[in-house]
């Protein structure tokens, strides 16, 4: 228990914080919006207990990954848990295992086919944390899919599959693959020194970020589409769905002068909260298509 609640007041809750509890939060949100998008009732257990997995499927993924990028770490993220020395090592793997065992549990418990689902998720989890991050856009690409992946997973729950399921889950890949290649310019020191050859380490930073730009206007295309495509009612959903747009534009154009780490962070997270946002946007307003 200690090292949930240490006494020292900058290291509190470090369990939380290997985990990144509040992507682990987006991941359940995510499984979330797939389920209500294939219609399913969340006043249902199944979609609730395939969210609860998709969280702690995600903490797993996130915990080993600190584990592997120890090395890194202590360049690009001088904070994180295990850098700090607030958890050691043993307890992180531990943490870790217990995450992806109950993850897993809870997804045979729903359905079969979750099992299946969750249990190739975490696979390429695995082979992401030990070598595919290291490849140029095969990383990206990985974490993208695993993203669009929690949509199908939660969708699971539902009667069917519409295209409303798939295009959010194209949306979800488009999104995260921005956010990812924009983690990897920040991340260029420490990943040199681990002889990692990311796409920003290879290519340079500028044409790492023109190349975010693709995904990020399609995301931004797609949007558009809906709310022209929709009779403005002045919703909750609809202004969430003209904020994201504003958002995404905003961060298109500041990415075209972004420089150094701390700024290229700063674009990291914005893409996040419209990760976040669009989740939002989906649960709140079913898309008719």
């Amino acid at each position: 228990m200690a090292y949930l609640f240490p006494v020292k007041t900058g290291n509190r809750f470090p369990a939380l914080r290997l985990v990144r509890v509040g992507n682990c939060a987006v991941a359940g949100a995510t499984s979330l919006a797939g389920s209500w998008a294939a219609t399913a009732s969340l006043a249902r257990d199944k979609p609730w207990l395939l969210a609860i997995s998709a969280m702690l499927i995600a903490a797993f993924g996130n915990a080993y990954n600190d584990i592997c990028d120890l090395p890194a770490d202590k360049v690009n993220r001088p904070d994180r848990v295990l850098v700090r020395g607030d958890m050691d090592m043993t307890l992180a793997m531990r943490l870790a295992g217990w995450c992806l065992a109950l993850g897993l549990m809870l997804a045979a418990y729903a359905f079969v086919n979750a099992l299946i689902l969750a249990v190739t998720v975490a696979t390429v989890l695995f082979l992401y944390d030990r070598n595919l991050k290291f490849q140029p856009l095969v990383g990206n690409a990985a974490i993208a899919t695993i993203c669009g992946a929690t949509v199908a997973f939660g969708a699971m729950a539902g009667g069917r599959w519409n295209r409303q399921v798939i295009i959010l889950i194209v949306c979800a890949f488009s999104l995260t693959l921005v956010r990812e290649l924009y983690k990897d310019i920040q991340d260029v020191e420490g990943d040199r020194a681990m002889g990692a050859h990311t796409f920003p380490i290879l290519f340079g930073e500028r044409r790492s970020a023109r190349l975010a730009l693709l995904p990020l206007a399609f995301t931004i295309y797609f949007v558009l589409y809906r709310i022209f495509s929709s009779k403005p009612d002045w919703t909750g959903a609809y202004v969430a769905g003209i904020v994201l747009t504003c958002g995404l534009v905003w961060s298109a154009v500041r990415s075209l002068s972004t420089t150094g780490p701390t700024q290229w962070g700063n674009r990291s997270r914005e893409v996040k909260v419209w990760i976040v946002l669009g989740v939002v946007w989906v649960l709140l307003w079913r898309i008719s298509l």
